[in-house]
């Protein structure tokens, strides 16, 4: 369950730290360039950035042993529509995920007043820290849309599987929130998601399948509340494969 734990923390740090932004953008311009570093006990500490670049991080992670996960901030702009938005970016990166999380804040640069909620931007990989995932070769997975009709929506099945149980249960988690931030931006279609767990080589243990209802559940409580535009089923094949 550490995988999704560690998205929805890294979730909610990112909007934390566009809060405490939000909330002295006086300052925003002068230093727009800041790494705000979370411990494992979650303490947090703020660095200003002197240079906006992928040494500097490592660097002061190096110097942070005991980090758990990062926000790095700028101001950037962009034209829509031929007009100029300004807005925060924030990268946020976390020791148990696999990708970054990428979100922005737009301001009247002006003013500096905020201009509607926090929105996603994409994922990116995570170049920052070593993530300890299982040893193994990742699980076989294939995605198909299937022949159910959803109203202003699509179904698609994953066919998942692997002869290891720990590193099915880390790649069905890795799944769940690659494929929910890949559709996060699509937010008027409705998403019926199908992951079909196969435990090769053999029948699924109990321990598998209560597992896999601990993450159900954990999904439904944590990740149905941000993505709602996802439905997700578990289910187990049912044919052993060699």
């Amino acid at each position: 369950m550490e995988y999704l734990k560690a998205s929805t923390s890294l979730l909610s740090f990112i909007k934390e730290t566009n809060q405490k932004l939000l909330g002295n953008l006086s300052e925003l311009p002068q230093t727009p360039n800041r790494m705000f570093i979370q411990s494992s006990t979650k303490d947090v500490k703020e660095v200003v950035m002197t240079a906006f670049t992928n040494d500097f991080v490592i660097t002061t992670l190096a110097n942070e042993s005991n980090s758990k996960a990062f926000v790095m901030t700028d101001i950037a702009t962009m034209l829509v529509k031929g007009t100029e938005l300004t807005y925060i970016l924030y990268k946020g990166y976390h020791s148990d995920i696999e990708k970054g999380m990428v979100f922005y804040q737009i301001i009247n640069r002006d003013t500096l007043e905020y201009i509607n909620d926090l929105q996603f931007s994409n994922i990116e990989e995570n170049i920052f820290y070593s993530i300890s995932a299982p040893e193994q070769e990742e699980s076989s997975c294939n995605a198909m849309e299937t022949d159910e009709e959803v109203k202003n929506g699509k179904s698609i099945v994953f066919l998942i599987g692997h002869m290891n149980e720990n590193r099915l249960l880390y790649d069905i988690q890795r799944l769940i929130f690659d494929t929910v931030n890949n559709v996060r931006k699509h937010s008027t279609i409705q998403f019926n998601f199908i992951i079909n767990i196969a435990r090769f080589g053999g029948s699924p243990s109990a321990e598998l399948k209560q597992a896999v209802k601990n993450i159900e559940a954990y999904t439904k409580q944590h990740i149905y509340t941000e993505y709602q535009n996802v439905d997700f089923k578990f289910e187990f094949e049912q044919e052993s494969k060699l």
